[in-house]
């Protein structure tokens, strides 16, 4: 017997599925009565994947939330079902809402939904859906104008006014993006009422499409497979229909593909294709249709209803992991986050394989998910009176940073220093190599290099010349022993703080050398922070190259690689390399990102301010990147082959 078979006997006849529809909605409002009474109380942790850790944002709600969004500016607004509009700023739950709108917030109703303007950062647009509290009751879209964290007063522009509702309290949908093309999306429930949806006379269980003013696009469709006539008047803001409770959809940031979560009645919960002119089929279908029907949408995905760790009750929460700056680890980009109210797990679905993977469990009451700009993923539940998590990889660290460059004597030998962070003694191997790089075919290299660690106040600490000469059975141990007995190695093991390795050339030598620190104890509570290294920046073979191998971890590392010259000149440096250029390339040598003045890309410029690490000459340059485990090599040049004493620092920041 086929699937689509056992699925027509499951489903029955009309009266036997109308019979189970009623049962279904006793059952989930015993469910919500049990869970508003869990959410009164605190909360463990979720059960992540290994690689994965997470912390609350903000404070407890001390309330019901419904939804949440970050705004352009990356502060965190959450709606609460009781009319609060609060906000989230770096970390802290502000004390006073952004507005408070007035609303009903029993069964389903209240305040569902926010959403920001395209054009946020200029007019300050913010939208809010949300239950009307005086009759005729319906939902209603709203504007208001930010003023900072607070909305002005009597700001209030009302949008879209939805159709009355009935007196059932559930399926009002509620969840409101903008899509990439600049209009407004609109998830509106069709009130309980099953023939709703299939009606293009009212705009309850639909998808809607309205400009930022509340007008109607005028390339909205016209036709729905299945239902006959055309939408006129307001419901020419239908995009499309046949979905029972739309709690939450989400855009795809780069593609703008589409997913709408449909909430179902008594056997399915559904992952759709977001497509114009669509007719989901509810409620001629409940998931994939049997039989097929060719006037109906079928479902990308769905999962039948229990309490497993793959059923549940309501599909709730869609966030595809698109984010500007990468933080999971690489096989999770273009993945779909989706969540259960009742089951508390959050799970993936791969649009290319059509499957789904289990992500996270234990989590009370959970109602919403968002991928923030930093590339972790927040959940929003209604567990321990409201809260907010983010979920984080466990960052991947620097096993090893090196610096090459031309090595000379004087203020043109190479200075590599690097910071050891955290709360423990950190184990390094350094060395200094040259003779072997003739094996790597860099021409000219260093034939007998020298190596001199200082600690933080300046002070040598130790010296090596030939790496035999002292540690050599410590050395061979570490599997790091230099090729070429010329070379120079030593192992030390150092307490927080900067340090400086010196590589010189011997007998009046100059040449091509490489400094490298190697981390010799993962485990240890300390971490190598970041390189900085200053050289004689030369053309072709003698620029000034810093590399660096980010591991141990599977999540992304944040770094900021930037480019000195002209400020040194502030610290007593002469000649110094007048306009810099920076590369950044991986491990097969492809052009990752490049950078001439550091101020070129606002977006960057912001993310590098941000960091503090901001060069104080326009003229020099920086990158601010997020990048998964592997070998990368950043390179400084002086722009149209300038040279001089240039300075390459690359930082791995929490």
């Amino acid at each position: 017997m086929t699937n689509r078979a056992v699925r027509a006997m499951q489903k029955g006849s009309p009266c036997i599925q109308t019979m189970r529809f009623s049962r279904h909605l006793h059952r989930l409002t015993g469910h919500l009565v049990l869970l508003l009474f869990l959410r009164a109380f605190s909360v463990s942790a979720a059960v992540l994947p290994a690689g994965f850790t997470e912390v609350q944002v903000g404070s407890n709600l001390s309330g019901a939330p419904t939804a949440m969004d970050f705004s352009p500016d990356g502060r965190l607004f959450v709606c609460l079902q009781g009319g609060q509009l609060r906000v989230i700023e770096n970390g802290v739950l502000l004390a006073t809402p952004f507005v408070t709108v007035p609303t009903t917030a029993n069964g389903e109703r209240g305040l569902l939904g926010v959403a920001f303007d395209p054009s946020f950062a200029s007019n300050h647009f913010v939208y809010v859906y949300y239950t009307v509290s005086t009759a005729p009751i319906h939902n209603r879209i709203s504007r208001f104008t930010a003023n900072g964290n607070v909305a002005v007063a009597g700001s209030e522009a009302v949008i879209l006014e939805l159709d009355n509702l009935s007196g059932a309290t559930n399926h009002n949908g509620g969840a409101i993006h903008f899509g990439p093309d600049g209009k407004l999306y609109v998830a509106v429930g069709e009130n309980a009422n099953t023939s709703n949806a299939q009606s293009l006379s009212n705009r309850l269980g639909k998808i809607l499409r309205i400009n930022a003013d509340g007008t109607i696009p005028v390339d909205n469709p016209t036709s729905f497979p299945g239902i006959a006539g055309s939408p006129t008047g307001d419901n020419r803001a239908i995009w499309a229909v046949g979905v029972r409770n739309p709690f939450t959809f989400g855009f795809q940031r780069g593609t703008g593909r589409l997913f709408i979560n449909d909430v179902g009645a008594g056997t399915w919960e559904e992952i759709n294709d977001g497509i114009a002119g669509s007719n989901y089929g509810w409620s001629l279908c409940e998931g994939f249709c049997v039989p097929p029907n060719g006037n109906l949408r079928d479902p990308l995905f769905e999962y039948g209803h229990g309490s497993s760790g793959t059923t549940g009750c309501a599909i709730v929460g869609g966030a595809f992991y698109n984010p500007p700056v990468n933080q999971f680890p690489a096989n999770f980009v273009g993945k779909y986050f989706f969540g259960d109210l009742c089951s508390g797990w959050i799970r993936m679905f791969d649009p290319a394989s059509g499957s789904a993977s289990d992500f996270a469990t234990g989590i009370a009451t959970l109602v919403d998910l968002k991928v923030g700009p930093d590339g972790s993923l927040y959940y929003l539940a209604q567990g321990g009176n409201g809260q907010v998590w983010r979920v984080s990889a466990v960052a991947s660290q620097a096993l090893d940073i090196s610096s090459r460059s031309f090595v000379g004597s004087g203020s043109n030998v190479m200075i590599g220093g690097f910071i050891v962070t955290g709360t423990a003694p950190k184990r390094v191997i350094v060395r200094a190599i040259g003779p072997s790089l003739q094996q790597l075919n860099v021409p000219n290299p260093l034939p007998d290099p020298v190596l001199e660690l200082h600690g933080p106040s300046g002070a040598l600490m130790t010296s090596n010349n030939n790496w035999r000469d002292t540690q050599e059975a410590e050395i061979i141990k570490s599997q790091l022993a230099p090729s070429n007995d010329l070379e120079s190695a030593l192992i030390a093991t150092l307490p927080p703080g900067a340090y400086t390795a010196v590589v010189q050339e011997r007998n009046g030598a100059p040449g091509v050398g490489l400094v490298e620190i190697y981390d010799l104890d993962l485990a240890a509570g300390a971490k190598l922070g970041n390189i900085s290294t200053r050289s004689f920046v030369q053309t072709g073979d003698d620029r000034l190259i810093g590399g660096f191998i980010l591991g141990s971890n599977s999540g992304a590392a944040k770094v900021v690689v930037r480019v000195l010259g002209p400020s040194l000149t502030q610290s007593g440096i002469g000649n110094a390399l007048a306009d810099p250029t920076l590369e950044l390339r991986d491990s097969n040598g492809a052009l990752l990102l490049t950078n001439d003045n550091w101020q070129d890309d606002p977006n960057q410029a912001a993310q590098i301010t941000a960091s503090g690490l901001a060069p104080t000459n326009p003229a020099e340059s920086a990158l601010a990147t997020s990048l998964f485990p592997g070998a990368y090599t950043a390179i400084a040049a002086g722009r149209n082959g300038g040279t001089g004493i240039g300075l390459v620092e690359i930082y791995n920041i929490p």
